[in-house]
């Protein structure tokens, strides 16, 4: 730990030298000679590259401009929640800044490999490994660029992003790129690491790295964007095949669950009882099931993760941006879930099936109001519960990033664009039967009349299974017209003070689906602004 603290410093003296003395080496100064000298220093960088990478901030966009939150009873107006969206905003700022920050780490990294030689069978297997790593976390930050800030990614002549595949220099400006032309580079970074990666696809946190089953969800999350459904079907197999299986919802015998009754809102004093013994057993390997497991990151279960952001007990409490201290009624909730997704979770699944995602997402300490159309904002709070921290420590969680349901989704959207709608109803009926904890339940097949109906289907079990996992913004933008869906669907009383100039809901082809590049960026590297802004 002490010999990677030093490093850090080093590195943060090597990159932030004084502006008057740019090309004098400093004494001390940890320039490329000196750092990148064998694999091990490389190995010990890239540790650094994967601490830069975040999505934090993505997910909070994806919530507050949409229909997942309302206000908690501890919050305060927030313009982003109110659709208040400038070229200032924090939040766009955040996430163009943080991806940045990690495409730079990436770019140092691969320049500095080229000052190092490995001869050894070993070292030129970790070496080409630690370079497939490096492009791809560029590429993956670069498409997550795309996400927020190209006004449409099917487009290869629409506005980009800055394509920064080189480590520029301080008075340097970065053109805006083309959407085709910064996916040109993301394809050619996944092209290389996939022919070069050799990180263990099973074992030990190994969905905290980057490997094949990895890269096949990337690919399989980017072609659906792009509306390659091909591709993407065929990455998403890939994904599916080769990595983890849905997670179960159901208990261990032992523990104190009803799993032949129905929980309806509102809750009950029985069903707190039950609601309190599962979440006793969310901490045994035995009892809990392991969808529930895998949200408190438990080290032995992976569950259905193809990919997570590792973060440590008391190094990033990524729960906080919902709840100030804990992920109960006690905690401070600043957003509380939203009272048209909370009822959804409500809703039987049909065959005697019910929905444990109502469990798990929320906390038993909720107060759920019979009136909601008339509840303060004390009256009624939905303590969101996906993000409950680690075992012992709560808030800090690790972030979800790829996850086989989603690949399951993907697939059904991709069959349902080539006319399978037969096809595209079985998957969507595999994650909803996976997410049912009743021992005896049956989810029915959902029976499509057209293709407009199957994308409803699948944009709503998509907004229950991935929410808070930033994806139901871009997933209204891409898909809610298809669908039939023309705005969010935010209940009015979790709009702040709506009115003609704040809305309760925006239409999904709003401007304000696309990000604006921040201001800060426009002032200093001059490029077209998002429509607008």
């Amino acid at each position: 730990m002490l010999k990677k603290l030093l490093l850090i410093g080093l590195i943060s003296l090597g990159f932030y030298s004084c502006d008057d003395a740019i090309d004098i080496v400093q004494d001390g100064e940890l320039n490329d000679e000196r750092l990148f000298t064998n694999v091990g220093n490389m190995q010990m960088f890239l540790n650094e590259v994967y601490d830069r990478v975040s999505v934090q901030n993505d997910i909070m966009v994806s919530s507050l401009l949409t229909d997942e939150v309302g206000l908690g009873s501890a919050g305060f107006a927030n313009d982003t929640q109110r659709f208040f969206i400038f070229s200032t905003n924090g939040y766009a700022s955040a996430i163009w800044s943080q991806h940045y920050q990690a495409i730079n780490y990436a770019n140092r990294l691969i320049r500095g490999a080229q000052l190092v030689n490995p001869t050894t069978p070993a070292d030129i297997t970790a070496y080409n490994n630690i370079l497939a790593q490096a492009r791809a976390i560029r590429a993956f930050c670069h498409f997550q660029l795309l996400t927020y800030f190209s006004p449409d990614m099917s487009n290869n002549n629409a506005p980009g992003v800055m394509k920064m595949d080189y480590v520029p220099t301080i008075q340097q400006l970065n053109p805006r790129a083309t959407t085709g032309e910064v996916f040109g580079l993301i394809e050619s970074d996944l092209l290389f690491a996939e022919n070069n990666i050799s990180t263990a696809t099973t074992g030990t946190d190994s969905w905290k790295y980057f490997n094949s089953n990895t890269i096949n969800a990337l690919r399989a999350r980017m072609y659906l964007y792009r509306k390659n459904y091909v591709l993407a079907e065929q990455y998403a197999d890939a994904a599916i095949a080769n990595g983890p299986a849905l997670a179960t919802c159901t208990f261990g015998n032992s523990a104190n669950i009803p799993q032949t009754t129905s929980v309806i809102p509102p809750y009950t004093a029985g069903q707190v009882t039950a609601l309190t013994a599962m979440e006793a057993a969310a901490a045994s390997a035995t009892n809990a099931p392991l969808y529930r497991r895998m949200w408190v990151d438990q080290a032995s279960a992976q569950g259905e993760m193809i990919f997570s952001l590792g973060r440590l007990n008391n190094n990033a409490n990524f729960g906080s941006q919902y709840n100030t201290n804990q992920s109960n009624l006690g905690g401070g909730p600043l957003f509380d879930m939203g009272r048209t997704l909370f009822d959804l979770y409500s809703q039987p699944l049909g065959g005697g099936a019910e929905d444990f995602r109502r469990w798990s997402f929320v906390d038993r300490t909720s107060t759920i109001s019979a009136t909601p159309a008339t509840a303060t904002k004390n009256g009624e709070v939905i303590v969101i519960d996906k993000y409950p921290g680690k075992t012992g420590n709560a808030g800090s969680n690790d972030l979800k990033v790829f996850r086989t349901s989603e690949m399951y989704l993907i697939k059904a959207e991709c069959r349902a664009r080539a006319n399978d709608l037969p096809g595209a109803a079985l998957l969507v009926q595999q994650v909803r039967q996976a997410r049912n904890y009743i021992a005896a339940g049956i989810v029915p097949l959902p029976v499509y009349g057209s293709n407009m109906a199957a994308y409803a289907d699948i944009l709503l079990e998509r907004r229950k299974e991935l929410a808070f996992e930033g994806h139901r913004y871009i997933d209204l933008k891409r898909l809610g017209a298809d669908a039939g869906v023309t705005s969010t669907d935010r209940y009015p009383q979790d709009s702040v003070n709506a009115s003609a100039t704040n809305p309760a809901n925006i239409n999904v082809t709003d401007y304000r689906f696309t990000l604006p590049i921040p201001q800060n960026e426009v002032t200093v590297n001059p490029m077209s602004q998002n429509t607008g802004y």
